[in-house]
């Protein structure tokens, strides 16, 4: 990896770790989401980064894919279970970082093997190590719980500007794996859970991602379309971040008409299948040639 590369990846990861330290610090009870998620978004610009995907805040049994729109007006309530998924980008050098709490503080099984999951995959990672062999760690490392791992959500790879770029790193066993090379640059996400240990699509997409040019009926959606595509580009978007652009029903009405056509891709909620509460806890590693550099750990800036 060129020099320049890491230093950016680096600096994405310290921005990540500072902000997710501050944000998780903003979430109590009767706090709005909305907040937390304006706050999250404008510090990591204020720090000289741009956001890398809108702020995921997911609650209880919500498991990835949440992020307030404009008009939201929920609050955490005492004891909620909430993951928060943040992601920073210095000209395209991705950094992915997750934590969870529950609201009001307490202990949490689901939490502690989520973390110890991230931490025993973290430690094996190195050149030569093949993907099936750190879902094989996640998977022990949540079931010695007594809990599931998400089968069906992974880590990925990262690369400029990509956050799902090659390889996914499994949060199970699996029967065939991808080889890490020095260089690689992974986000390693084990989700734990009491339920069924997979996510079901809810109807509803609040974050969304450009993919090509389209003919479009409606002027808001070739508004809509030429905007995104200028301002954010391959990574994913927030229908807030494009609350400007048209009245709250034609704006509706015209990220409809986008997903149908294809020109954007939206990213549906993701919900435990049985409806029990997920945990979640994620690091960006840069694989070196003895190991890997966690980049999402906290240091001064």
């Amino acid at each position: 990896m060129e020099e320049e590369a890491h230093d950016k990846y680096l600096l994405a990861g310290r921005i990540a770790a500072r902000v997710m330290e501050q944000a998780l610090r903003k979430i109590k009870p009767g706090r709005k989401l909305l907040e937390l998620a304006n706050f999250v978004e404008s510090e990591i610009v204020e720090l000289g980064a741009r956001p890398a995907f809108p702020v995921n805040i997911s609650v209880n049994e919500i498991a990835a894919h949440y992020s307030p729109t404009a008009w939201d007006s929920s609050t955490f309530e005492r004891g909620d279970l909430v993951k928060l998924d943040i992601g920073v980008h210095i000209d395209g050098y991705i950094a992915d970082i997750a934590r969870s709490v529950v609201v009001g503080g307490g202990e949490n099984e689901l939490i502690r093997a989520s973390e110890e999951a991230l931490r025993r995959a973290i430690e094996v990672i190195k050149p030569g190590v093949k993907t099936s062999e750190i879902g094989a760690i996640v998977e022990k490392t949540i079931r010695s719980y007594g809990l599931k791992p998400v089968e069906n959500l992974t880590g990925h790879m990262l690369s400029r500007y990509s956050l799902h770029s090659g390889i996914t790193v499994p949060n199970v066993r699996t029967r065939h794996g991808d080889m890490l090379r020095e260089g690689d640059v992974l986000a390693i996400e084990p989700f734990a859970t009491s339920g069924a240990g997979r996510v079901v699509d809810e109807r509803e997409a609040i974050i969304f991602r450009y993919l090509r040019d389209r003919p479009l009926r409606l002027k808001e959606s070739r508004i809509i379309l030429g905007y995104v595509k200028d301002h954010f580009g391959a990574l994913p978007f927030a229908e807030r971040w494009i609350a400007h652009l048209a009245p709250r029903h034609r704006l509706h009405m015209a990220l409809r008409e986008l997903a149908y056509s294809g020109a954007i891709y939206a990213y549906k909620i993701l919900r435990e299948k049985q409806r029990a509460p997920v945990a979640q806890a994620e690091h960006t590693v840069i694989v070196t040639n003895d190991g890997c550099e966690v980049t999402t750990r906290r240091e001064e800036i």
